[in-house]
């Protein structure tokens, strides 16, 4: 009878060590696909480039005296390379690259965040306009080849184009000759590096074809550089083992 409670005993014992051991185990391979995520996807972020500058944009609704009535805006250029990975055996095909969820971490002091998609016209990449502002998304559509201006992407790999603008940052009046159309005319109206830095997260998502969907959030400090001393800065970002792409269940 002794023998047979002892048994039992260890019985459960063992039953209670292999079932904290599997959710050992599971707990552990979840937090290391939390931190390293997918270990192997058919397609990679491999640069991350960002031209940052300034402009002034005809106020052409107002008429007035002055030579120059401008608004003031501060570019950032976005540009997001996806290559396809050269260690993945299997065919891919990219359905959609979509950019989405875009946050603001840290606001800048002065104007107004907005994101562009690149415009339908021909002669220029961007107009910061009604109809060209992203509200909650842009998707990219896989196709044989790329064209920006119609949101397409090559199916195995591209480029992919958006600006961040901050707006309201108030007038240029002036009569001089001439306008220089960078991040000094800024400067000119007295508004500092320090009141335009701010801070944005976006998901970054590649679908394929085969149904299968990677996401990751992106990081940028905005602008790339100290625009308003010297005019046009830029960075470019190769190094990009902390953007992790986790595979989207739902």
């Amino acid at each position: 009878m002794y023998d047979e409670i002892i048994k039992k005993i260890i019985h459960i014992f063992v039953i209670i060590f292999i079932t904290v051991l599997i959710v050992t185990i599971i707990a552990l391979l979840i937090l290391k696909y939390n931190i390293e995520g997918e270990e192997s996807i058919p397609f990679e972020l491999t640069k991350i480039m960002v031209i940052s500058t300034g402009e002034g944009i005809d106020k052409s609704e107002e008429q007035t005296e002055n030579k120059w009535n401008l608004r003031l805006v501060q570019n950032n250029d976005i540009y997001l390379e996806i290559s396809k990975n050269k260690n993945y055996t299997e065919t891919e095909i990219i359905d959609e690259i979509i950019i989405d969820n875009l946050e603001i971490e840290e606001a800048p002091n002065k104007g107004t965040l907005k994101t562009y998609r690149p415009t339908e016209k021909e002669d220029i990449v961007y107009e910061n306009t009604e109809e060209n502002e992203i509200r909650e998304s842009l998707t990219y559509i896989g196709t044989e080849s790329s064209n920006t201006k119609k949101l397409q992407i090559a199916n195995q790999g591209g480029l992919i184009l958006f600006r961040y603008s901050i707006e309201d940052l108030g007038e240029y009046i002036s009569d001089v000759d001439e306008v220089k159309h960078d991040g000094t005319i800024l400067k000119e109206q007295d508004i500092k590096y320090e009141d335009i830095q701010c801070k944005v997260t976006f998901d970054l998502s590649i679908k394929l074809k085969s149904d299968i969907t990677y996401t990751a959030t992106i990081t940028l400090d905005l602008p790339a550089g100290n625009v308003t001393e010297e005019g046009t800065s830029y960075y470019q970002k190769t190094d990009l083992n902390d953007i992790i792409f986790k595979r989207k269940l739902w």
